[in-house]
């Protein structure tokens, strides 16, 4: 394919090179100059062997869709035409790993070497934490970013229902395949250790550890396990011998594990690489990353932090690098004792290592002016349940004493904003282009009902209830709109649809719900959801294509309607801000 063709917003530049199933190109975006890598799949391959390419390219794309490590390269953006489908991935400079070490003679420094061995385990550890087995790990496949060290072409990949799930399709490359895969045995999570192994000894000596011209001598040479630790007189420590070796057992029951690698000193780095790490590398430079990780290499706390403590800290990522450590740790501490949480205690002693190094790294980053009794209005820090508190609610209904009016209250302003969100849901539905509009009307219509029916269920407790006047307007305009007996005579008026129409959906045709409204108002927000789909498949534009994704997020949530009821919900978070968020991000929102 020639250089200088677009596709969507990309223009293609060069050929990068030849993955599993496709060839990758440099690619920049025509509007704001940024560079990418973009994979091309024929879907005419996708057929072959049997269908396995196809699923193979699924599995690929839903993995890098749920992975966000430094280690792994990270999906952007996926979208198709008539023919192709494109894979949009971040563009790495530095090429792979394999064209490196040929540059630099086949033969890295030691230290340099387990520098590089780190990354890969680290990159590999998220993906087995998912269960993802990579099934082709070797020096092409990774590749390199300034320093950085990135996993890639996961063309091969594959997620285990669980971590001790085997499959047997016989997939990878010799030299560097697991030995229960060549053999064509059921394999696991450890057949990548020992292909990790594999080029940890390639990196060091120039060459792979096995003969591999041939796969009966590959497979007799790994059972011999003659490996020679003095080839081209190379020196190394004997614990790199060490794991090596037991990286590169024939059985892969004696390999090493994650737990065992890092008991090795070598790899301490892995256990001081946690998120905020990662957080901290995206807003710093170069030279403030590498001194960083030295200090951070050199301390011998075990700063590893509970999943826990860890969602809290990414949740204010923001507010945490711009204040003082002290800071931090009062701030936590004094939020612990203000929610009585005693279980964070221990989570706040675990961050203050970090936070000392995330405030290393943030000097010169403008401090924000929010105090902590802002962050805690605004909902910010260890408040996720975003209901009313009985204050709020009392300064909304007056000075009313009554616990029944306060809850009955409360239930109407949380149900006032579900169905402010179902309706802004609605109208995003109806900025959508369809294929065939009608596809649409009946999910449309059950939106619609369950925005009429529950605000006829308001005017009838507001006669009980009379602090209830306040909501009257709101719930009015809903019973009121005319969108509701539009939608529903372009229903009865399309023939097509209407003769068609399942019994369930042409019962609920009327004002009055059914006994089974609900179960037909999840189905219906089911198929819209399914077309939605299809229709982000078709679309090229990131743009387009990430509006319709944030439709389909909605829907999913109005699909739960008594949950959505049950909280207060920020209108603005869920249908402005969320534009602002990538695309990635929300795909792993939604439920597929």
């Amino acid at each position: 394919m020639q250089s200088g063709k677009q596709i969507g917003d990309f223009k293609l530049l060069e050929e990068l090179g030849r993955g599993s199933f496709g060839c990758v190109y440099k690619c920049q975006n025509i509007f704001d100059l940024s560079y990418h890598a973009i994979k091309i799949i024929q879907f005419e391959s996708l057929s072959n062997s049997d269908g396995i390419v196809g699923e193979l390219l699924k599995d690929e794309i839903s993995v890098l869709a749920k992975i966000d490590s430094p280690n792994v390269l990270k999906l952007e953006h996926y979208f198709q035409s008539r023919s192709n489908c494109y894979i949009l991935m971040e563009y790495c400079n530095g090429g792979d790993l394999e064209k490196y070490w040929e540059r630099e003679g086949r033969r890295l420094q030691e230290q340099k070497v387990i520098d590089i061995i780190i990354q890969v385990l680290n990159g590999l550890s998220e993906l087995h934490k998912f269960n993802i087995i990579h099934r082709d790990i070797k020096l092409a496949n990774i590749l390199m970013h300034s320093d950085q060290v990135k996993i890639a072409d996961l063309g091969f990949c594959k997620q285990l229902k669980n971590k001790d799930m085997e499959v047997t399709l016989c997939l990878g490359t010799i030299g560097t395949m697991a030995p229960e895969v060549a053999r064509y045995d059921s394999y696991g999570l450890q057949s990548d250790i020992f292909s990790i192994g594999c080029i940890f000894y390639q990196l060091l000596f120039g060459e792979l550890p096995f003969d591999c011209s041939e796969v009966k001598v590959y497979l007799s040479a790994i059972r011999q396990q003659k490996i020679d630790f003095q080839r081209y007189g190379v020196v190394i420590q004997n614990e790199t011998k060490e794991v090596i070796g037991k990286m590169l057992k024939e059985d892969p029951k004696e390999r090493l594990t994650f737990p065992q690698l890092f008991q090795y000193s070598m790899f301490t780095k892995i256990q001081n690489m946690s998120k905020v790490s990662q957080i901290a590398q995206k807003n710093v430079s170069k030279i403030e990353i590498s001194r960083f990780y030295e200090q951070v290499y050199n301390n011998k706390k075990d700063v590893q932090i509970y999943q826990e403590g860890m969602n809290y800290l990414k949740q204010n990522e923001e507010a945490f690098k711009s204040q003082q450590q002290s800071q931090y740790v009062e701030s936590l501490q004094r939020v612990n004792q203000i929610n009585n949480n005693h279980q964070n205690s221990e989570n706040v002693s675990k961050l203050a290592f970090e936070l000392r190094a995330t405030q290393y790294l943030s000097q010169h980053q403008q401090p924000i002016s929010d105090s902590l009794q802002q962050l805690k209005d605004k909902e910010t820090i260890y408040n996720t349940d975003r209901t009313y508190s009985s204050i709020h609610i009392k300064s909304q209904i007056g000075d009313s004493s009554s616990r029944q009016n306060t809850q009955i209250v409360q239930k109407y302003h949380f149900l006032y904003d579900a169905l402010q969100f179902c309706f802004r849901t609605y109208n995003e539905i109806n900025e959508i282009q369809f294929d065939n509009q009608s596809q649409s009307l009946i999910g449309k219509f059950m939106l619609l009902k369950r925005i009429r029916n529950e605000s006829k269920c308001y005017l009838q407790d507001l006669e009980k209830n009379p602090q209830l006047q306040e909501l009257k307007g709101g719930f009015l305009t809903y019973i009121q709109n005319s969108q509701f007996h539009i939608v529903l005579n372009q229903i009865k008026g399309n023939q097509k649809i209407f003769t068609n129409l399942r019994q369930e959906y042409n019962n609920e045709l009327q004002e009055q719900a059914t006994g089974v409204f609900s179960l037909s108002y999840c189905q219906a927000l089911m198929e819209l959801h399914a077309q939605i789909k299809q229709e982000i498949n078709k679309q090229a534009e990131i743009k387009k294509k990430k509006d319709l994704v944030i439709v389909l997020l909605h829907i999913q949530k109005c699909n739960r309607f008594q949950d959505l009821c049950s909280q207060k919900i920020d209108i603005d978070e869920e249908f402005l801000n969320i534009k602002k968020k990538n695309i990635i991000d929300i795909i792993k929102k939604v439920q597929y």
